[in-house]
């Protein structure tokens, strides 16, 4: 089994970590917000900027096969893909074809809202976040498993658990200290339509 372990150090390691830390503020800052009951531009677009970033990190390395930090890039071999292939389905709990569904609505979240705007009447639901962290952190566990190297950093399960655990506390208070859309609009907010 080949696996190219210098772009998964220098790169797309690197990657997967933003993607753990994106989706784990993006969903411990919704969650205190949304308890807030405050409604605010700025923590609406941070929120959603958190969400968006993830999206598009989560596809640099399980979007297109032409990304540069690509997976396919870093199991470089059929072995190898198919190796983790195997794990990834059996780890994420779907078939193959529950899978590449789930791939093309990510993929066209980001190309068609999170990366790109088309003009649409509607634009494509947020894909289930839950299975996007279950891949990563499945393709995390298969590829520590699969090079003889020990690491010092914690597993991306174990780094997205620890957010979290200890984000939520300092979100609350950031949050309540943060901009109201009273005071952002000055006493103006625009309408709705």
């Amino acid at each position: 089994m080949k696996l190219n372990e210098d772009l998964w150090a220098q790169h797309q390691y690197q990657v997967i970590v933003s993607f753990v830390h994106h989706l784990a503020y993006y969903t411990v800052l919704k969650r205190c917000y949304d308890q807030s009951g405050s409604k605010s531009e700025f923590w609406t677009r941070t929120i959603d900027a958190h969400l968006l970033t993830a999206i598009m990190y989560w596809c640099m390395v399980f979007g297109a096969d032409s990304n540069q930090v690509h997976w396919k890039k870093v199991a470089a071999d059929d072995e190898a893909r198919c190796s983790f292939r195997r794990h990834l389905l059996c780890a994420i709990e779907l078939t193959r074809e529950q899978w590449e569904t789930y791939w093309s609505e990510m993929t066209t979240f980001r190309n068609k809202y999170a990366a790109h705007r088309i003009d649409a009447p509607v634009y494509p639901s947020v894909p289930n976040m839950d299975v996007a962290l279950a891949a990563a952190t499945a393709y995390d566990e298969w590829f520590r498993t699969s090079v003889t190297v020990s690491f010092q950093e914690p597993s991306l399960r174990a780094r997205y658990d620890r957010l979290i655990r200890v984000s939520g506390g300092t979100f609350t208070k950031l949050i309540s200290a943060g901009p109201l859309v009273d005071a952002e609009y000055e006493g103006h907010p625009p309408r709705r339509t």
